[in-house]
């Protein structure tokens, strides 16, 4: 590549953010790193939780400690909702929007770490493979698909604020009928899989190379 052509390439990148473009439009090198950052920090956090659970789940030690520690599991889904809350303000401010990005992987690691200790190692190894398989699966699919993602965005935002209601209300309204309450956790976990899948298929297929 030609010192012409590089500085033409520079300029394109510069004019992509001078007229405020997002970056599903932006210059391809800008959808390259953009991917390239979304899937780092994803597979960071994955080996985060992978780790964190795998040593609550095999060191007996740990795995009593965190078991008998009901209110440091509370204090996790609290730390997490403000964590949220403190990213969406601090979305634009680096590093403290990377700071409080670890913090929240580091929560939800030992959120998961612990929930996992309460369950059968075999059952936590397939949850874990299938979520793999299928995460690989749409990756691969969305980018050699053509077809366009962008409007999944309003479907996908609204899901996930009708499962957090849902979730909230699942907490505090009580369930007489024992059948009943699988049920609905059962369809509530689907759907939040699908959805959390959903928000993996939407930044590729809007940034892929075309």
């Amino acid at each position: 590549m030609t010192s012409k052509t590089k500085a033409h390439d520079i300029e394109s990148i510069v004019d992509d953010f001078r007229y405020g473009t997002n970056v599903a439009t932006a210059h391809l090198s800008i959808r390259l790193g953009f991917l390239r950052k979304v899937f780092g920090i994803l597979s960071t956090q994955l080996l985060v939780t992978t780790v964190v659970s795998a040593i609550f789940m095999y060191t007996d030690g740990v795995k009593a400690y965190v078991q008998k520690s009901q209110g440091m599991l509370v204090t996790a889904y609290v730390s997490s909702i403000f964590l949220l809350l403190a990213l969406f303000v601090k979305r634009r401010d680096s590093p403290i929007n990377m700071i409080l990005l670890g913090l929240f992987t580091f929560v939800e690691a030992y959120s998961v770490g612990t929930i996992v200790t309460f369950y059968n190692k075999a059952v936590v190894l397939q949850a874990f493979t299938l979520t793999m398989v299928v995460t690989l699966s749409l990756t691969a699919y969305t980018m050699q698909s053509k077809k366009d993602f962008s409007s999944w965005g309003a479907g996908l935002y609204s899901a996930l604020l009708i499962l957090v209601l849902s979730g909230l209300l699942h907490i505090f309204l009580p369930h007489s009928d024992a059948v009943e309450f699988l049920l609905i956790q059962s369809v509530n976990d689907s759907i939040t899989h699908s959805v959390n899948q959903s928000f993996i298929v939407l930044p590729v297929g809007c940034t892929r190379p075309s």
